[in-house]
C-alpha cells in the first residue's frame, strides 16, 4: 500500500481517536467542577471548610466521666480531658485549657441520670485592652442551660443546673460553648483562632 493510501485510511480513525479522548477530558473536566462545587462530604466537613457556618470542627471524640469528680482543665489533666475535648480548645497549659473560635465543645459518656445534674466550672476570661469581659452562652445536648458574664482575668465559679429532660434518654452529654466577644489574635487573623475564656477545672454532682 502507498503511503498516500495509508495516510488516507488512518487519518479519519486518528481525528475520531483524538475526538473520543478530547470529549472524555471534557467530561471528566465537568465531572471535577461539579464536585468542587458541590462535594460530597459530611455536614461537620462542610460546615467547617466549605460554608464556614462555624469554628469548630467536630472531631468522633467521647471523654469518660463519672459524676462527683472534679476534673482539672490545666497541665495536670491534658491526658484525661483529651478524650473530651472535642473542638475548639488549644492544648492545657498551667493556667487552663484556653478556647479557640467562636465555639469550644466538651462530650462525655455518662451513667443514665436519675435527675438533672449541676456543673461547676472555673473559668477565666481572655482580656485585652478593648475587651474587658466575655460573655459565654452554655448549651447541654443542644438546648441552651446558662448564660454568662465574666469580667476582669481573675477565675471565676459558675455554676448551673443541666435539667434532666435534656439527658433523658442520651448516652453522652454534649456541652457547647459560644462566645459573642472573642478577641482576634490579630487585625488580619481568622476567626478559628479568637480567644475568649480559659477552662480551669470542670465538674458535675447528681441532684
Amino acid at each position: 500500500m502507498r503511503w498516500s493510501e495509508l495516510t488516507k485510511s488512518t487519518t479519519p480513525a486518528i481525528l475520531s481517536g483524538g475526538y473520543a479522548l478530547a470529549g472524555a477530558l471534557a467530561a471528566a473536566e465537568i465531572v471535577i467542577l461539579a464536585l468542587a462545587l458541590s462535594p460530597n462530604v459530611n455536614d461537620d466537613y462542610r460546615a467547617y471548610y466549605i460554608d464556614k457556618t462555624t469554628t469548630c470542627l467536630n472531631r468522633d471524640s467521647v471523654g469518660r466521666y463519672t459524676p462527683g469528680r472534679t476534673v482539672s482543665f490545666r497541665s495536670d489533666g491534658a491526658r484525661e480531658t483529651t478524650g473530651m475535648r472535642v473542638c475548639g480548645w488549644s492544648g492545657p497549659v498551667a493556667d487552663g485549657t484556653h478556647s479557640l473560635g467562636e465555639r469550644s465543645r466538651l462530650r462525655l459518656a455518662l451513667p443514665p441520670p436519675r435527675d438533672g445534674l449541676r456543673a461547676t466550672l472555673e473559668l477565666a476570661a481572655v482580656i485585652r485592652p478593648s475587651r474587658t469581659s466575655q460573655r459565654i452562652v452554655i448549651s447541654a445536648n443542644g438546648t441552651e442551660v446558662h448564660r454568662a458574664i465574666l469580667s476582669g482575668a481573675a477565675p471565676t465559679t459558675v455554676s448551673f443546673v443541666i435539667p434532666h429532660t435534656v439527658l433523658a434518654g442520651r448516652a453522652t452529654l454534649d456541652m457547647a460553648f459560644d462566645y459573642p466577644d472573642g478577641v482576634p489574635q490579630s487585625a488580619d487573623a481568622s476567626n478559628i483562632y479568637n480567644r475568649a475564656i480559659k477552662l480551669r477545672s470542670f465538674r458535675l454532682d447528681a441532684l
